[in-house]
This record gives C-alpha cells, sequence and structure tokens, in this order.
C-alpha cells in the first residue's frame, strides 16, 4: 500500500532560533568593560570599535573575551 499526502492546509509555525549578536535587540555590549583571557586570567581595558575576540593576549596568546 502507498501512503499518500493529507489534503489539509499546514499550518505549522517552526521554531526557528534567529538572533544577530548576545544581546536582546542584537547590539553590542557598549564601550565600558574589559577584555579577559580565559587562560591566564590577564585583564585590559576593552577599546571601542574592537572586538575582545579578535585581540591576543600578551602573555600567554589565547584569543580574548569581554568581561
Amino acid at each position: 500500500m502507498m501512503a499518500g499526502r493529507g489534503q489539509g492546509k499546514g499550518s505549522g509555525q517552526g521554531s526557528g532560533r534567529g538572533g544577530r549578536g548576545k544581546q536582546p535587540d542584537g547590539q553590542g555590549l557598549g564601550p565600558g568593560g574589559k577584555c579577559v583571557c580565559p587562560s591566564c586570567g590577564y585583564e585590559e581595558e576593552h577599546q571601542r570599535g574592537q572586538p575582545c575576540y579578535e585581540k591576543e593576549c600578551p602573555k600567554c596568546g589565547t584569543k580574548m573575551t569581554r568581561k
């Protein structure tokens, strides 16, 4: 026997996961804060216009994260 396709109208909503950043409004974290090395704990002030994840720790070379 072959299974047929239903004739009803599909009405599923889906559950996509959109998003444009870590903040609900899609914006960055702002000008303040610090960049921190997750490996050795080194911290430095965040520089506006340069994401922390693009910086390397001057002590150990690991990519830094935002605090």
